[in-house]
């Protein structure tokens, strides 16, 4: 079953007045090497409880920490043996603690960025992993969903790393979220986004790309309170907001091709943009 993502459909009622997003409250464009510079940052979560921003700054090998106007407070990962990120590609933050995925394992901190543990390897079976990407956690029993993505599967560990089960295969599994009723599954290389049921049966797949003013290149999404979904619209330098039922809601601009989105506890929608700006935008 499929149904087409338009942007020009009739604008809906949400929890988030997303509408009045239009330009950004704060804007840190930086790059490269400098300790509050970011250089192709790939995904951005926040700490509920104080309102911290993290973002997996790829290219300088580790998480950098803002606080929520967007000044830098520290980094982590970038040193040491063990704990050592290499290409982050995606991070979670839940009950005082980091998961984050990069090469071939999922890295474990706390919200200070002291290294607790890595998990997994390289490899075809349980428990290993080929350039995992989107991880979530499901907190009705803090299961721990990781898109594999080389494997074309998502693996499913429980709350202490033992390995559960894996669903697919998908073509190219790039970003993963949940709710009480669904696992939505960004499969990039259709695009779709696919949802199943908790016991791993599909119940639709909503196409995402498409001619005119749908979404073009998703990178990854994010759910909000609402069950309103955002989309990281990488091609179209913006980002595409649909209610539940997948009816636009809006669409902000943003600078060049936007990786990851979240929102926080104020209702400000956060980016992180890569390419040529390499910034950290709110709205």
């Amino acid at each position: 079953m499929t149904a087409a993502i338009n942007i020009e459909t009739e604008k809906v009622k949400t929890g988030i007045d997303y509408t009045r997003k239009i330009q950004p409250l704060v804007c840190a464009s930086k790059r490269e090497e400098g300790n509050d510079e970011l250089y192709c940052p790939f995904c951005v979560a926040v700490d509920k409880m104080t309102g911290n921003i993290y973002i997996a700054d790829v290219y300088n090998y580790c998480v950098k920490v803002f606080d929520s106007t967007a000044k830098y407070m520290f980094k982590f990962g970038d040193i040491g043996r063990e704990g050592k990120i290499s290409h982050p590609s995606s991070l979670v933050i839940y009950k005082s603690r980091i998961l984050i995925t990069h090469s071939h394992s999922i890295l474990k901190y706390n919200l200070d960025g002291e290294f607790i543990s890595r998990i997994g390897k390289q490899g075809k079976g349980e428990l290993e992993f080929i350039f995992p990407k989107g991880i979530a956690i499901n907190e009705s029993n803090d299961d721990i969903y990781i898109c594999d993505c080389s494997n074309c599967r998502v693996q499913i560990l429980s709350k202490d790393f033992q390995f559960k089960s894996q669903f697919g295969p998908f073509e190219y599994p790039r970003d993963v979220k949940l709710s009480k009723e669904y696992i939505y599954v960004l499969d990039a290389s259709n695009p779709c986004i696919h949802l199943f049921n908790h016991n791993h049966i599909l119940q639709k797949s909503v196409i995402s790309r498409g001619r005119g003013n749908q979404v073009t290149d998703p990178y990854s999404f994010f759910i909000d309170n609402s069950k309103n979904i955002l989309i990281a619209d990488y091609s179209s330098n913006s980002i595409s907001i649909f209610n539940p039922e997948f009816q636009s809601i809006h669409n902000i601009p943003v600078s060049e091709h936007p990786t990851a989105v979240t929102v926080d506890n104020h209702h400000r929608v956060i980016v992180v943009c890569t390419h040529n700006v390499n910034c950290l935008q709110i709205f």
